[in-house]
């Protein structure tokens, strides 16, 4: 009876601990088989991260910005939640919808001859600017100059202007084929520009534009341009970055055009925000292609963690060894009381087997009767 108790008591014990270690090591444990997919990386963490507070401030948020895109990320995220929108939110995004149209003209301009992109009309008058071939050639005589001249070019604007040359010379004789790698490479020169890559992307495409630049090229190119001969600088800007960097950019490009294509120029600088190289831009492009109109939402609650896992920390790491170590005493638990129920029911044979035996021989058979 008193190992029944012990048993019991240990059972117990070890219910107890597994209510208390499994939920967060399993959850962890899911995490790191998402490491690989951003859809189910993202929707994982939001079923933690994600509830009608955050959804109603990230509304907000985007209202007093202007950022209309946002907020219906947020209430398309909400929907696929099943989380209420206030009403009151609605009426004032509606309002801010019917004024939006006032500013795409003058923003179109702007964006042609300035190179600004605040705003998707403005990237649109910027990206007609880079296609036909002016936007990078200014780009790429500023910087080449200073590269030339020991001043401290910005060799990824520089590499970005060049790709996107030679891009745009491709896109012309595709009749557009090339178009959606010409506008990711302008929306990142962009955000490059105006420093609003991450700092960690930042280093990441400076490496690679780093030691890619064939500079007779640039001589080469720049002379032309100086000549006003668009076509021979758009043909020696093919040469500018080595062919192995010139692949690696439009890669990056193309991952950009194709989030652009989904969540605008606003979108795309999120990604950028929080990117640290090239294949969490592409990750995002998987996860946009799966889920476009939550992805500037979720990106928003959850920044990178939507897209990498990002290294465990040691807490995870104890978890997992928490659990490891449960999963342990289990199997050994398992095997003790195995054992123990075996020798307990060879116990139990052995006491029939006993018993049947006594009665034998206390059982004395009739004598036969005499003849």
């Amino acid at each position: 009876m008193k190992r029944v108790g012990l048993a019991l008591l240990l059972a117990l014990g070890l219910g107890g601990a597994g209510g208390l270690v499994a939920p967060p090591a399993l959850r962890l444990w899911e995490l790191h088989a998402a490491a690989d997919d951003p859809v189910a990386l993202s929707r994982l963490r939001l079923d933690q991260a994600l509830d009608a507070a955050r959804v109603a401030t990230g509304i907000e948020e985007a209202i007093t910005a202007g950022d209309i895109e946002l907020a219906d990320s947020f209430i398309s995220l909400a929907t696929d939640r099943d989380i209420a929108v206030a009403p009151e939110q609605l009426r004032r995004l509606q309002a801010l919808r019917d004024g939006a149209w006032l500013r795409t003209a003058s923003d179109f301009g702007h964006g042609f001859v300035a190179g600004a992109r605040d705003s998707d009309a403005a990237f649109a008058g910027a990206l007609a600017s880079d296609v036909t071939g002016f936007g990078d050639l200014r780009d790429l005589a500023l910087e080449g100059r200073k590269l030339l001249g020991g001043q401290g070019a910005d060799e990824t604007i520089l590499a970005l202007s060049a790709v996107g040359l030679a891009v745009s010379a491709a896109t012309w004789v595709s009749m557009g084929g090339g178009l959606p790698a010409r506008g990711g490479l302008s929306a990142v020169k962009a955000a490059g520009k105006a420093k609003l890559l991450s700092p960690a992307l930042t280093a990441s495409l400076g490496r690679a534009a780093a030691g890619a630049l064939d500079r007779p090229a640039l001589a080469a190119s720049l002379g032309a341009a100086a000549r006003l001969d668009l076509a021979a600088a758009k043909v020696a800007a093919g040469g500018i970055v080595r062919p192995a960097a010139l692949a690696r950019f439009t890669a990056l490009g193309q991952d950009a055009g194709v989030l652009y294509a989904r969540t605008g120029q606003r979108g795309l600088r999120q990604v950028l925000a929080v990117a640290e190289d090239a294949g969490d831009i592409g990750k995002a492009a998987r996860l946009g292609a799966a889920k476009p109109s939550t992805l500037r939402a979720t990106l928003k609650v959850l920044g990178r963690s939507a897209l990498a896992l990002g290294a465990f920390s040691l807490s995870a790491a104890s978890w997992m060894l928490a659990l490891l170590g449960y999963v342990l005493v289990l199997a050994m638990a398992a095997q003790r009381f195995g054992w123990w129920l075996g020798r307990l029911g060879r116990r139990r044979r052995q006491e029939r087997a006993a018993r049947k035996r006594a009665s034998g021989l206390r059982w004395n058979p009739p004598l036969p009767a005499a003849a």
